[in-house]
C-alpha cells in the first residue's frame, strides 16, 4: 500500500469539494446516519459491514435500514480511514432506497490534513451532501466549549476554521463536526443540532451503530454455524 498515491487521490478529490449549501437545510427532512465495523478489526484481510439508517426528523421514525459488506485488506491508519471503510459503505448505498437529504457520517469531513476525511470522501464520490461527526479530535486546534448542553467552539486548521467541538451534554467531552460536502460550516452544526435527541451521538449516527452492532452479531453466528 502506498501511502503517497492515497494522498495523492485525497487531493485530487479534495479540489471537486463543494463548501456551500446544494439544498435549503432548514426544511431537510430525511437524514441518514452512516457506521462501519468490522468482523475482526485486529486482522487483515477481514470483512467490513456498514450499515445506513435513514430517520424522518418529523418524529425521528427509521424509515429504512441498509448494509454492505466487503473483504478488505487495508489496515487502519489515521487520515486514511475512507479506504478501509468505503467499500462496505459503498455497498450498502447501492441498497438505499429513500431519498436522502444528508447523510451523516462517524468520521471527519474537512477536519483532516487534506480536507479529505471518510464524509467529504464519500461525499464527493456520491455527490451527496454529508456531514462528518467524529467522537475523537483528529486534527485542527481548539480551545473545550463551556461545560453546558449545545456550547460549541471552533476548531482551526491550517490558518482556518474547519468545524467544530460540540459538547452536546455537560460533563461529556465533546463531539468533532465539519462539513463533508455539498454544505457550508454552519449548516453541517445546525445539522447536527437538529438531529441529536436523548444521547450524546445524533440520532442517525447513534442507530446506525446499534442496527450495526446486531447485523455484526448475526454474521458473526453465521460464521460460527458455518
Amino acid at each position: 500500500m502506498d501511502l503517497n498515491e492515497l494522498k495523492k487521490q485525497q487531493l485530487e478529490l479534495s479540489k471537486k469539494l463543494k463548501l456551500q449549501d446544494k439544498i435549503d437545510i432548514r426544511n431537510i427532512r430525511t437524514v441518514a446516519g452512516i457506521d462501519t465495523t468490522f468482523l475482526n478489526p485486529y486482522k487483515e484481510p477481514t470483512l467490513a459491514l456498514s450499515s445506513i439508517v435513514v430517520l424522518d426528523l418529523t418524529d425521528f421514525s427509521v424509515k429504512e435500514v441498509v448494509y454492505g459488506q466487503k473483504m478488505i485488506d487495508i489496515p487502519y491508519i489515521p487520515t486514511f480511514l475512507a479506504f478501509r471503510e468505503l467499500p462496505s459503505i459503498m455497498e450498502a448505498y447501492k441498497n438505499l432506497k429513500s431519498k436522502v437529504d444528508v447523510f451523516i457520517l462517524d468520521g471527519q469531513g474537512i477536519l483532516h490534513p487534506r480536507k479529505m476525511g471518510i464524509a467529504s470522501h464519500f461525499g464527493v464520490l456520491t455527490d451527496t451532501v454529508t456531514v462528518g461527526c467524529g467522537k475523537t479530535h483528529l486534527y485542527g486546534e481548539y480551545k473545550h466549549p463551556e461545560n453546558k448542553p449545545m456550547s460549541y467552539s471552533y476548531v482551526y486548521a491550517d490558518g482556518e476554521v474547519r468545524g467544530y467541538a460540540l459538547r452536546v451534554k455537560k460533563n461529556t467531552n465533546p463531539i468533532f463536526i465539519s462539513p463533508g460536502n455539498n454544505i457550508s460550516l454552519e449548516s453541517s452544526l445546525y445539522v447536527i443540532i437538529k438531529t441529536v435527541k436523548d444521547y450524546k451521538l445524533p440520532e442517525p449516527v447513534r442507530l446506525a451503530h446499534n442496527y450495526l452492532s446486531e447485523y455484526r452479531k448475526r454474521i458473526l453466528q453465521e460464521v460460527k454455524d458455518g
